[in-house]
């Protein structure tokens, strides 16, 4: 998949990595100010304990993850998570046992595109490893690492619609699912006539999301192509659908963390530059993406893109906000 848009990335890895911000003697920060009340209450992160302290004290660490974000997380045949994001994460969790000299013991907490902030934020979880994006809205409430993928909202339709772009769903229905970045950058386009007639209709799951274009029952379905990718691939007949269309917005993918736990990001983004510069990131990129995966083989066939070449490259937790290709 090439792009126009290159990811603009600063040569900060070396602060990142010389800090001497170590995970052995880190300090909470200050409080923050709770964050103003939403429908539902959110949980108060600024209540909740460093995870720091809870890993170096406890000995544990909690990762949340989605049991269907195909291929970054989701459940193997023995029903244990599995993924590029959930990798990446127990890689950073053995370089956290290098430096307390100690194993931490791994536990798992399922969420879903709707209750994965609250997880995080209320304690449930110190860190979620999926395939959430970071944008602005969303840095109001919770914390992200450094960048560890980019991707965007493409459609699925079937291969003989004559849907190919967004510009073709005014007055045809789109599948999405709650929670996800896509609700509302179409609902915007809906909204402003954009896409005059245009209807979203929900499903649960992307499986259901992706069925629901498989019997016609809506003519796309939108969210970012990597899931697109995983969906297709999952399809009884994958040549009978087809990812169309430019990206809606490219944005990044990274690892959530409780709002206002800054030592925390500091020792994850610490640990995740170094992967990026030992390679290690592109090599499970080449694993999940580029290969068959298990459980059933399934092969996203998805190349890497420049922006992710470049943070590879050039380590950085300072972004764009509007990467448009």
């Amino acid at each position: 998949m090439k792009s126009s848009h290159r990811f603009t990335t600063l040569p900060v890895v070396v602060a990142l990595l010389f800090a001497g911000h170590s995970i052995l003697g880190a300090q909470s920060p200050a409080p923050p100010s709770p964050a103003p009340a939403a429908n539902p209450p959110a949980p108060d992160p600024a209540k909740v304990p460093s995870s720091l302290n809870k890993v170096r004290d406890g000995g544990t660490i909690t990762i949340a993850y989605r049991p269907d974000a195909v291929p970054f997380a989701y459940l193997d045949e023995n029903k244990q998570p599995t993924g590029y994001g959930i990798e990446i994460c127990r890689e950073i969790v053995r370089l956290m046992e290098r430096e307390l000299k100690k194993p931490l013991r791994i536990t798992f907490v399922e969420v879903s595109a709707r209750t994965r902030f609250d997880v995080v934020n209320s304690g449930k979880a110190d860190m979620e490893c999926g395939t959430t994006i970071n944008d602005p809205q969303r840095r109001k409430t919770v914390e992200y690492s450094m960048p560890y993928h980019f991707s965007g909202p493409r459609l699925l339709v079937r291969a003989d619609s004559k849907v190919r772009g967004i510009e073709d769903l005014s007055g045809r229905r789109v599948s999405v699912v709650p929670g996800t970045n896509s609700v509302p950058l179409l609902q915007q386009k809906i909204d402003s006539g954009v896409l005059r007639g245009g209807v979203l209709v929900e499903y649960k799951t992307y499986d259901e999301a992706r069925e629901a274009v498989e019997r016609a029952e809506v003519d796309a379905f939108a969210t970012i192509d990597v899931l697109l990718a995983a969906q297709r691939a999952k399809s009884k007949d994958p040549t009978k659908l087809a990812i169309v269309g430019a990206y809606l917005i490219l944005e990044p993918i990274a690892i959530v963390i409780r709002k206002g736990d800054l030592d925390f990001k500091k020792v994850v983004d610490r640990h995740l530059a170094s992967l990026m510069l030992d390679g290690v990131v592109g090599r499970l990129y080449g694993k999940w993406f580029l290969q068959p995966i298990p459980p059933n083989n399934l092969r996203m066939d998805l190349p890497m893109t420049f922006s992710l070449r470049d943070q590879l490259a050039w380590p950085t937790d300072r972004l764009s906000d509007e990467m448009r290709r």
